[in-house]
C-alpha cells in the first residue's frame, strides 16, 4: 500500500511538472509570437506615431509606441522609438524626459547607428548645465570613433573647449577640421563656420600677435591713412588691433600690429549670405537682406569702391537724407559696388539698415544690407577694390 501511494505521488508530480513545463513553453511561445508581431509592426507604429505627433496628438503618439517600449529590446528598432519619444517630450516641453531618454540610448544601445548624434545631443545638455567633464568625455569619444560627417559637432565642441582654455590657435585648427568634415551647409557646418568667423575677427582685431600678424614701425610723418595705403589694410584694422581710439596719436617708432589679408567677397543670392573669403577659405559668414523678387539683386562681378562712414542717402526722387535721419535706410556704413562687367547696375552697395528684421530675407530694392554692427566690422576688414561676386549658389553646383 505504501508503494502505491508513493507511485501516485510521483505520477502526480510528473503530471503537474509536465503541465507546468507545457504552460511555460506555451507562454514563451505566445510571448515570442507577440513580440514578433510587434517587431513586424514596428515600422508602421513608428510611422503612425510620427503622423500623430505631426497632427498635434502627442499622447496618442506615445500610446502607439508603448508596445515597442514594453516588448522589444532591439538595437535596430528600440532606439528609433526612443528618439521619437524624445521628439514627443520636446513637443511637451519636458527637458528632463529628453535628457533621461538620451541617456537611456547612450547606456543601452552604444552600437546603434543613432548613437553619435544622441551622444552629441546629450553632451550639449551637459555642457549647457556646466558639467564640462561629462560633456567633453562624450565629445572626445565621438571625435575618436565616429565617421567624419558625424563627428563634426564634437570637433566644434572640442574647439570651444580650447577657446575656454585660452588656446585660440588650437581651436582655430579644430574649427577648420570640423568645416572640412561636415556636409556643406548642414547645421554642423554652419555651427563651425560661425564659430570660426568669430574667432577669426577676434584674433585679427586683438592686440595679441598671431602667426599671420606682422609689426609695422611708425616713421616720422606717417599717418594711419598713409600706413593703411602702404600696407593695403584698413585704418579700422589698425585702430582695433592696436587699441587706438584716436588716429592722430601716432608717434615715431611706435609698433603697430597688422594682419595682411587678400580678401574677396561672395554674395549668395539664394541664401541671403555674404561670404568673406581669404586665401584659406571662408574667413567669416554674414547674413544679409537682398533685393525683393521684383527688384532682385543683380548677379555679376563688382569691386568695392570708396567706402563711407555715416553716409547720406541720395534716395531717387527725393532730397538727400542725412546720416542719423530716421528715414536714412543706409545705416552706419556704405560700401559701393562698382561694376566689373557690362550692363550691371551702378547704384548698388553693401550698407547697414534701420530695419534689423529685414536681414536674412529678400527685403531691399537690390542692395545687400547688413546689421549695423556687422557692416561696421566688414568696413574695417576690407579695402577699396576688394573683389565682389554676386552668385545665385555658392559653391557653384555641377
Amino acid at each position: 500500500r505504501d508503494n502505491k501511494t508513493l507511485y501516485k505521488i510521483i505520477l502526480t508530480i510528473i503530471v503537474i511538472g509536465g503541465l507546468a513545463i507545457g504552460g511555460i513553453q506555451s507562454s514563451v511561445w505566445f510571448q515570442n509570437k507577440l513580440t514578433g508581431r510587434i517587431e513586424a509592426s514596428a515600422p508602421e507604429r513608428l510611422s503612425n506615431a510620427q503622423a500623430l505627433l505631426a497632427a498635434d496628438n502627442p499622447t496618442q503618439a506615445l500610446e502607439e509606441l508603448r508596445p515597442i517600449f514594453e516588448r522589444i529590446d532591439n538595437p535596430e528598432i528600440t532606439p528609433k522609438a526612443l528618439l521619437l519619444h524624445i521628439e514627443i517630450a520636446q513637443y511637451q516641453n519636458n527637458p528632463d524626459a529628453v535628457e533621461k531618454l538620451l541617456k537611456q540610448i547612450i547606456d543601452e544601445y552604444p552600437s546603434a547607428p543613432e548613437y553619435p548624434q544622441v551622444a552629441i545631443d546629450y553632451a550639449r545638455i551637459q555642457e549647457g548645465k556646466g558639467d564640462l567633464d561629462s560633456a567633453m568625455s562624450l565629445y572626445k569619444t565621438i571625435y575618436e570613433t565616429a565617421p567624419p560627417a558625424l563627428r563634426a559637432p564634437a570637433t566644434t565642441a572640442l574647439a570651444r573647449e580650447k577657446e575656454r582654455n585660452s588656446k585660440p590657435l588650437e581651436a582655430h585648427a579644430l574649427y577648420k577640421e570640423a568645416i572640412a568634415d561636415a556636409p556643406q551647409k548642414s547645421d554642423a557646418w554652419y555651427e563651425a563656420v560661425g564659430a570660426l568667423g568669430e574667432l577669426n575677427t577676434t584674433l585679427l582685431f586683438s592686440q595679441t600677435p598671431t602667426p599671420d600678424s606682422k609689426v609695422y614701425t611708425v616713421m616720422p610723418g606717417d599717418s594711419l591713412t598713409s600706413i593703411g595705403s602702404k600696407l593695403n589694410i584698413t585704418q579700422g584694422q589698425l585702430l582695433r588691433a592696436n587699441g587706438l581710439d584716436n588716429p592722430n596719436t601716432l608717434r615715431p617708432n611706435q609698433s603697430l600690429k597688422y594682419t595682411p589679408k587678400d580678401f574677396h567677397i561672395i554674395i549668395e543670392r539664394s541664401t541671403c549670405q555674404i561670404y568673406l573669403m581669404d586665401s584659406d577659405g571662408i574667413f567669416k559668414l554674414y547674413s544679409t537682406g537682398l533685393g525683393r523678387p521684383e527688384k532682385e539683386t543683380t548677379l555679376g562681378k563688382y569691386k568695392i569702391g570708396n567706402k563711407e562712414k555715416d553716409p547720406t542717402w541720395h534716395k531717387p526722387g527725393s532730397t538727400p537724407i542725412p546720416p542719423g535721419d530716421p528715414g536714412n535706410e543706409l545705416g552706419s556704413r556704405w560700401l559701393p559696388l562698382i561694376p566689373e562687367e557690362e550692363a550691371l547696375p551702378t547704384d548698388l552697395g553693401i550698407h547697414g539698415t534701420i530695419q534689423p528684421d529685414s536681414i536674412g530675407i529678400y527685403s531691399s530694392s537690390g542692395c545687400p544690407r547688413m546689421h549695423n554692427a556687422k557692416v561696421e566690422e566688414l568696413y574695417d576688414l576690407v579695402v577699396r577694390s576688394t573683389p565682389v561676386r554676386i552668385v545665385d549658389v555658392y559653391p557653384p553646383q555641377n
